[in-house]
């Protein structure tokens, strides 16, 4: 375990689940991280949604390159 990959965890959860950033004030999911791991720290909504934000940055970046390799590809054959 380490807070970062809690929170990356966090966030891909809310990405791929169509979850809300605000998903982390929930009290039934704030209780259940503090019965798996007591001593954990719940990101804040707003550093959740920075993180979806980065991965949405971050993944675009590639859609990019992979749908210009793509064209590439078309046009040489």
């Amino acid at each position: 375990y380490t807070p970062a990959r809690h929170q990356a965890v966090i966030a891909l959860r809310c990405a791929t689940s169509h979850r809300p950033a605000n998903y982390v004030n929930d009290p039934l999911y704030r209780q259940e991280v503090q019965l798996l791991r007591p001593s954990t720290v719940i990101p804040s909504a707003s550093t959740v949604g920075r993180d979806i934000n980065r991965l949405y940055l971050e993944g675009s970046k590639n859609v990019k390159k992979y749908f210009s390799v793509s064209a590439l590809f078309l046009l040489v054959f």
